[in-house]
This record gives structure tokens, sequence and C-alpha cells, in this order.
């Protein structure tokens, strides 16, 4: 009997898609996925972040199943998982990493690399928070001389929007 392949870097996409609603392709392209998986990684440990892994494995191989709901319900409203699962989705869209709250860290533990900070200036620069707002990190990806002249795309609706 030949079982799949078990890949949890391929597990950590499938779930940051579904956290940050940018498709896997998206967040490959960012060529953060291995450095964001070996972060996460090195400040939790394997047991949590494994925890965190199989959930979301359990959750996309249930045939009968929503899986939007499900992540909220076994993952982001319980008390182990939730924090951090957010922090990957602020990890993804601005390059941080939060510090785990307190009452996370007095139930499950405190880790030396579990600090406030930007944890690479490559993680700032591809931010998703720039391709939500179709924007350029300041000071690290400019788009060059003259490309504020044009209008944003879109602002033609947005402005006939508001005119109404």
């Amino acid at each position: 009997m030949e079982t799949d392949r078990i890949d949890p870097l391929e597990d950590f996409v499938g779930l940051s898609a579904v956290l940050t609603g940018f498709e896997t392709a998206e967040l490959h392209g960012t060529g953060l996925v291995e450095s964001h998986y070996k972060t996460i990684l090195d400040i939790l440990g394997e047991r949590i972040f494994g925890r965190l892994l199989l959930t979301w494995r359990q959750i996309r191989e249930s045939e009968a199943n929503d899986v939007d709901f499900d992540v909220r319900k076994k993952i982001l409203e319980n008390s182990l998982l939730g924090p951090v699962a957010r922090n990957i989705l602020v990890l993804w869209y601005t390059g941080n990493w939060n510090q785990m709250p307190g009452e996370w860290r007095d139930q499950y533990g405190a880790a030396a690399g579990d600090r406030t900070r930007v944890v690479s200036a490559a993680a700032y620069r591809q931010g998703l928070v720039w391709r939500a707002v179709l924007a350029h990190p300041p000071a690290a990806k400019q788009p060059g001389f003259g490309s504020w002249t044009p209008p944003p795309e879109g602002a033609d609706e947005i402005d006939d929007e508001w005119r109404q």
C-alpha cells in the first residue's frame, strides 16, 4: 500500500494560503517559504509547529468539510494554535514576528527567539501587505522615477463612485 508523502513545508504553504488569502504560487513567489518555515520552527519548536501542521493536514484531508470554517474552529479559536496562526499571518503580511502573548507563554512555554522583531530585510520587502495595497515598501523596492505620475490602477472607478 502506497501512502502519500508528508511534506511539512507544503503543509505550511497550504495553511498560509488559507490564512493570508493568497495563492500558494504567490507565496512561493515571495522567495520566503523556506525562511518563514525555518523562522517559525526555530521559535516554536517541532512539538507546537508540528501540531499546527498536523491539525491543518487533518482539516485538508477531511472529506466533508468547509475548510475556512474548520480552520477558524480548530486552529484560530484554539488556545494553543490560534495565537501561532495569527503570528504566521502577521509574518507573511509584514515580515514581523510578534512575541507570543504573555498568557500563551505562561501556559505553553517561552522561547529565547520569541521576541518582537522584523525577521529579515527580505521579509519586510516581500511582505504581502505591499501587494494587497498595490504599493511598494518605503525605502526598499522603489518602482522608479516618475512612477507616481499615472493614477493608481482602479482609481478611475473609485473616483466615479465618490462623485455619485
